[in-house]
């Protein structure tokens, strides 16, 4: 039994469908399992990871733990609990969902505690592994009507270089660590990426390609991007979240590494950009399918 948190999201919902196809018994955890499909094999419970006290249920007989939550500030609390539910129920392996830059001295809020779950994952004692994804091929979604209506894409990673990740491929290592043999990834972290790292000058050309028109990017400065995502009533800690990954994009470096996880894990090659930006023309072409593209998901 696989119980995975976060089961309405964009990345745990599709963990669920993966998982269905496998005929893999799963349980879906959700304050409001009436949001969530159920595909062949998953079941929903209700429970809330503020309140300990409604989670043995959910975890009793579970053998894994996907665990994921969203970006809010109690995020590290959320996910702790969890742990501590999982040690007490006697959980086989927890396969968390952290951030590329999970480090104590990030200046990014949203790194600094996905760094303080793994630790406190580490010390319970039980198996963990943990998935590290870079920025997400669909955060450019959020600027899709800015490429139907300007031709342009805005960002202030300068001209640093992203090896971005769809998210499906995100999905496909996470129901494969969650299907394989638990010493197959136990104590290891995967360091999720694309298969090339571009600056968003090509990102601006691919999507340019493939929409048929001439998309450029507007290259912000911090202050100018701190302006623009402050109209979208974004909390200030997430806003600084944001600015500080881009201030090390532009300073280049590890931010722009390539691995080879994803194939090591899935035994196939990341998807592309430009096959990512195929797959989503409609959504950068027609704006009646725009506000259906799903939201884009902030990655620390």
């Amino acid at each position: 039994m696989i119980l995975v948190t976060g089961a309405t999201g964009n990345i745990g919902s599709k963990v669920l469908r993966r998982l269905s196809e496998a005929g893999v018994e799963t349980r879906a955890l959700s304050r409001d399992p009436r949001r969530g499909e159920t595909p062949p094999h998953v079941d929903w419970v209700q429970a809330d990871l503020s309140d300990p006290a409604t989670l043995p249920p959910a975890f009793e007989g579970v053998d894994r733990l996907f665990l994921l939550t969203g970006n809010v500030r109690s995020m590290t609390q959320l996910q702790k609990n969890a742990i501590d539910e999982a040690v007490a129920a006697g959980v086989d392996q927890v396969v968390k969902l952290s951030a590329r830059g999970a480090q104590p001295a990030s200046k990014s809020a949203i790194a600094r505690w996905h760094h303080e779950v793994e630790i406190h994952l580490k010390a319970s004692g039980l198996s963990w592994t943990m998935l590290r994804p870079h920025v997400f091929m669909q955060n450019l979604l959020d600027q899709a009507g800015r490429v139907r209506r300007e031709g342009t894409i805005r960002a202030a990673a300068g001209d640093g270089r992203i090896p971005f990740i769809d998210t499906r491929d995100i999905t496909n290592v996470a129901a494969t660590v969650l299907t394989d043999p638990v010493e197959e990834h136990a104590s290891q972290t995967h360091l999720l990426t694309g298969g090339v790292a571009l600056d968003y000058n090509q990102v601006a050309s691919l999507l340019g390609t493939v929409t048929d028109q001439e998309v450029s990017y507007v290259a912000e400065s911090l202050g100018e991007a701190r302006t623009r995502l402050r109209t979208k009533d974004l909390p200030d800690w997430l806003i600084d979240s944001k600015l500080a990954l881009a201030e090390y994009q532009r300073a280049g470096g590890d931010t722009a590494r390539v691995t080879h996880d994803v194939f090591d894990v899935t035994g196939r090659p990341p998807r592309s950009l430009i096959q990512f930006a195929y797959d989503h023309r409609r959504v950068f072409t027609e704006h009646d399918v725009a506000s259906a593209a799903g939201g884009a998901v902030p990655v620390a």
